[in-house]
């Protein structure tokens, strides 16, 4: 039942707000949303739409004959939303922690290549910056973070920067190498 919820549930918050419900809501729950969303006596409203679209998509709730049977499907959808969320946010914790050893052992690999570059020894920050630059971590976090429960990465756009200045990094330094002059060559 708990399963049955959590799918109901995320597949009804993964509708558009403008899906009509293929369920007609039933006049207990029509009358029941209408005076959530307009009673001035609660000092929280829920908007007449998601109440009707939430509470005709469960069973449950559709089946209801008064308020009680009502409040108790919205709370059993509550639950639902709640594990789904508790779920995806320690999915989502285990991937990061996955990530964070990953950029870890690349930032060592990286501030290496800077003491190497400040140290004269171009070459040996060449090798480290290629090697950061090729090391894929970002692309490897982005993956197990779209792959994972939550099916979205909250750090897309770091990893595209940690991608992208590695590899500015390293080609600096190897034009610099190129150049054998310590300096960049003037491309004209």
């Amino acid at each position: 039942m708990a399963t049955q919820q959590i799918v109901l549930l995320l597949l009804l918050l993964a509708a558009p707000h403008g899906l009509a419900v293929a369920v007609s809501p039933t006049p207990i729950i029509n009358t029941t949303c209408a005076a959530l969303a307009h009673s001035p006596n609660f000092t929280l409203h829920v908007e007449y739409e998601f109440c009707v679209r939430s509470l005709s998509a469960d069973p449950v709730a559709s089946s209801a004959t008064d308020a009680r049977g009502l409040a108790a499907a919205a709370a059993s959808l509550t639950v639902a939303n709640i594990t789904s969320t508790e779920l995806i946010i320690a999915d989502l914790v285990k991937n990061l922690v996955s990530c964070l050893s990953d950029y870890k052992e690349l930032n060592d690999m990286v501030r290496r290549g800077l003491h190497d570059i400040r140290g004269g020894r171009a070459a040996n920050a060449s090798k480290k910056f290629l090697d950061a630059a090729e090391s894929d971590v970002p692309s490897l976090c982005d993956l197990i973070l779209i792959e994972g429960v939550a099916k979205r990465n909250p750090i897309d756009q770091e990893n595209q920067n940690a991608y992208f200045l590695s590899v500015m990094a390293s080609d600096i330094t190897q034009l610099m190498l190129d150049s054998h002059a310590g300096s960049p060559k003037d491309p004209s």
